[in-house]
């Protein structure tokens, strides 16, 4: 135990430390009058459209997530996910890890099911339809985006390839039901498998709200390309296709998921310079973008800090929960 808390107390300083590494490399390789000039020079109204699709992206995944939910046979209000999204965005940015806003997530909506094992199999199968989303996103603008990146094809499948197996394994959870004989002596933790199974199952017998969902998952990344490619616009940057952007943001995505870094920063950045040189973008420019795109992101999520101040205590008092697998978002309490 005190040699996995030792590692946890140097995990943190060490991603602040390679984050701050990648960062001052690449801040040596561009010009800052050169990024001066261009945000000085930014269109407001363009950037005031990136806060817009920020906005949008949240509706989007709400919307996405309840439905997987509910096909979990978890019926929840919109207002409550809208605002458990929102909070969770927060946690994502002003904590070191991403992970924070999905646990936070997963607390939220477990307090309003009393259903833990449905709210943890709701967030990962959001989670992992949406990287399949983001894959399925890139290789339909490929055709259209005249830059061909054979390698970033391949990167894209093997994501794509990754994400179907992951959900398989939660659609078809022979696996889980494996684990639950080897788990009597942790009965509580075994009634959570039990309840990640049993989800799974009901997950399955609901293709049509999945498609939906994974169709969902795609809109969101065209929303989030659309994010950028407002800030290209904003900066001035008029020779990158929407097309194009949808080829090559998804990929920024998938590396700003590296858990290298703090939050993403420096491993996002490289991305962007690597990827937009592809099409002649200045490192500069696509530095700028990328910075920007994390700042608008995170000054956005500030709301969901404010519902969390707000609502948290009021969610934190609810009853503990429990994980009924008899009877769909029900409570032992009940």
């Amino acid at each position: 135990m005190n040699g996995q808390r030792t590692r946890k107390n140097y995990i943190l300083p060490l991603k602040i430390l390679v984050s701050l590494v990648l960062l001052s490399w690449m801040f040596r390789q561009i010009k800052w009058s050169e990024i001066v000039f261009t945000l000085s020079h930014a269109h407001l109204v363009w950037v005031t459209a990136a806060f817009g699709w920020v906005v949008v992206s949240v509706l989007v995944s709400a919307y996405k997530w309840q439905l997987i939910l509910k096909a979990s046979s978890l019926e929840l209000p919109f207002k409550v996910l809208w605002k458990s999204y929102w909070a969770g965005l927060f946690f994502n940015n002003f904590l070191p890890s991403s992970i924070g806003g999905d646990g936070l997530r997963i607390y939220w909506i477990g307090k309003h099911t009393q259903d833990l094992a449905g709210a943890t199999a709701s967030v990962v199968v959001e989670r992992v339809l949406a990287t399949a989303g983001l894959c399925l996103a890139a290789l339909l603008a490929a055709p259209f985006s005249n830059t061909v990146i054979p390698q970033l094809i391949g990167f894209f499948l093997i994501i794509l390839a990754l994400s179907s197996v992951l959900i398989l394994l939660i659609l078809f959870p022979k696996l889980t039901e494996m684990l639950q004989s080897r788990l009597n002596s942790w009965p509580k933790t075994q009634r959570f498998i039990e309840g990640l199974s049993m989800h799974g199952n009901r997950l399955r017998k609901q293709p049509g709200l999945l498609v939906k969902a994974l169709i969902g998952s795609i809109i969101f990344q065209f929303c989030v390309v659309t994010v950028n490619w407002s800030l290209f616009r904003a900066l001035a940057v008029t020779q990158i296709t929407p097309f194009q952007a949808a080829f090559l943001i998804p990929a920024t995505s998938v590396a700003a998921m590296i858990p290298i870094g703090i939050n993403g920063y420096g491993v996002r950045e490289g991305a962007y310079m690597a990827l937009f040189a592809q099409i002649g973008i200045a490192s500069s420019v696509a530095v700028t973008v990328s910075v920007l795109f994390a700042l608008i992101v995170s000054f956005s999520s500030l709301w969901g800090g404010w519902i969390w101040i707000k609502e948290g205590r009021r969610i934190h008092g609810k009853e503990r929960v429990e994980i009924d697998t008899r009877e769909p978002g029900r409570s032992l309490f009940q």
